[in-house]
Formats: structure tokens, sequence, C-alpha cells
């Protein structure tokens, strides 16, 4: 299974997107050692586990491509994609909570964990058991889901992150002070961002052209979270007059 054009194409964009979204994630939590405010290392890290879906294929176009051969088994692919990813959830809404809704955090995230605790033992299960379930590979760079209870779970996620998402975005426009004005632009757009690029990019065939669309608007969604819980000198110059 050598790597196609398209295959090189995809596995060079997942590998810029994932290095991008570490880079600026590790940035965010580096802001933590200046202020001592621990949602700067929760955000952080919700945005290095979210890109996680990411991984699996990444690393096994890495290893197609030192070893010209099949790269990484799909067993290993869906473990890099999967196992990280529902602590995102976590670390996002202990985030969130802190701001809002601080007396229902608890409830909150016990919600969250009998939902990973439930997708963990489905997803392991078949995984290791019977793996056509779950999927299958493709190429190289490239799965095929054919689990709905996979699917719905990756779709709750992504709901639950849109849509507390947005509401903080919302919450943080209602202040005067400019700069956290701009912020909560910033996540407004960073939400919906990555929500659109993630979905298309499962549900929609790769061609040359979808691919390099959908991972211009993943990676302007890490961009735009950056933004949204740092700014930067060079955005505020650029976004506020």
């Amino acid at each position: 299974m050598p790597l196609e054009p398209l295959d090189f194409l995809n596995g060079i964009l997942n590998l810029i997107f994932i290095l991008v979204s570490i880079f600026l994630g590790f940035i965010i939590i580096g802001k933590y050692f200046k202020n001592k405010n621990f949602n700067f290392i929760l955000t952080g890290v919700t945005w290095v586990l979210l890109v996680s879906g990411w991984y699996g294929t990444t690393a096994s176009f890495l290893a197609a491509l030192l070893t010209n051969g099949d790269g990484l088994s799909f067993e290993s692919i869906m473990l890099l994609n999967f196992i990280p990813l529902p602590f995102a959830l976590i670390s996002w809404m202990t985030a969130f909570t802190n701001f809002l809704y601080k007396e229902k955090q608890k409830l909150i995230l016990i919600g969250c964990g009998v939902l990973i605790g439930s997708f963990y033992s489905i997803f392991l299960f078949y995984l290791f058991t019977d793996p056509i379930v779950i999927g299958e590979k493709i190429s190289p760079v490239d799965t095929k889901g054919n689990s709905p209870i996979l699917a719905g779970f990756v779709i709750i996620l992504l709901l639950i992150m849109l849509i507390s998402g947005v509401k903080f975005a919302l919450e943080t426009m209602k202040y005067d002070d400019k700069e956290t004005k701009t912020k909560g632009k910033l996540l407004l757009l960073a939400f919906p961002s990555f929500c659109i690029g993630g979905f298309l990019d499962a549900l929609i065939p790769s061609t040359a052209i979808t691919l390099v669309i959908f991972r211009v608007i993943l990676i302007s969604s890490a961009v735009e979270f950056y933004g949204g819980f740092i700014l930067p000198n060079w955005m505020k110059k650029l976004l506020i007059q």
C-alpha cells in the first residue's frame, strides 16, 4: 500500500495542522507560568487533545514515509486518534464551568465521565475483538468508520464543544474591554471552524481541493483558538483599531 500523491498531500497537510496546533496549544499552556491561572493549562491541553483525531493518520503517514511501507496498523491509528480525544471534553468542560455554571460543575463533569466511560468500553471491546465493526484502513493516511456508535460519540463531542464554546464566546463578548471582546469574537470563529472543518473532513471524500480547503479551515480554527485566549500583539494591531 505505497503512498499515492493524494496520500502524500493528505499526510503533509495533517502534519502541518498537528504541528501548528500543538505549538499553539503549548503557548497557551505556557501562559500559566506568567499569571498562574490554571485555566490556561486546561484550555491549552484541550486543544492539544482535541486535534488528536488526526494523530493516528499523521503518525501512520510518517511511518509509511520512513519505511516505504503501509504505515501503522488500523488498531494503532485508532488508539492514537481516540484514546486522547475524549479527555479534551473533560479539560474543556472543567475550564468552561470554572467560568460559567460553577455550581453545576461536578454534575456536568460526572455526566462527561459517564459518556466517556461508555465510549471507551464499547470502542476498546470492538477494536480488540472485531475491529471491522469500528472501521477499516483504506490507505496509510486514511481510515473509514463503520460504527454508528463511534460516529455518534464524535458528533456528541463536537456538539458539546460547539455549544459550550459559542456560549463562552458570547459571554466574553459582553465585556466592554476591546481586547476581551476581540478574544470573544475569535473564539466565536474558532469553535464553529473546528467543528465544520472536522465534520467535512470526515464526511466528504478526499480530493486535492477538499483536502486543502478543509485543512485551511482547521488550521484557521487553531489560530483563532490561540488568539481567543492569548491575543498576541500582532493580532491586536491587526484586529483592534
